[in-house]
């Protein structure tokens, strides 16, 4: 780690696992540290990590409008009346939902638990209990690029071309 004076330079901030953004500092989502990481790289070649990116803020956007998004990941916090943003503007939440359902849609079932776990709950992608050495670092790859074909279907649902 290196010492300067108090002040953390851009490179050892993302490191540390924080963006600054509109004035602050914030923590940052697993999405976010997946793309500084360059693992949102893979997949079709003709989209982008900032694609993807944008791809799967646009579903974590779409299902914390749906009110199904926990607070870990969305990082809204409810007020003291229980009430979230636009929690009564019902034909909104079910836009959303039809967004939502629809985007789901879209994902096939064996990339689905993948862009589920990192991209709506913010946790790793989850392997086998034992698995260990070339093995897991071979089923890394695998997940990393099972959620890039992912995030690609819901590029073409949400920005046709």
């Amino acid at each position: 780690m290196v010492k300067n004076n108090g002040y953390i330079n851009k490179d050892e901030c993302i490191r540390r696992g924080y963006i600054r953004k509109n004035g602050g500092v914030y923590k940052m989502s697993l999405l976010e540290k997946y793309a500084a990481k360059g693992w949102l790289a893979f997949g079709n070649p003709r989209y982008s990590q900032a694609d993807r990116l944008r791809a799967a803020q646009r579903l974590q956007r779409d299902c914390e409008t749906s009110h199904f998004m926990s607070i870990g990941v969305s990082g809204t916090r409810e007020k003291i009346d229980g009430k979230k943003k636009n929690a009564d503007d019902v034909e909104a939440i079910c836009r959303a939902r039809e967004r939502y359902f629809a985007a789901i849609k879209q994902i096939p079932e064996e990339f689905l638990p993948v862009v589920r776990e990192v991209c709506l709950e913010n946790k790793e992608m989850s392997l086998p209990q034992g698995v260990i050495g070339q093995r897991k670092a071979e089923m890394n790859y695998a997940a990393r690029h099972d959620l890039c074909r992912g995030l690609d279907r819901l590029i073409r649902y949400y920005w046709p071309v």
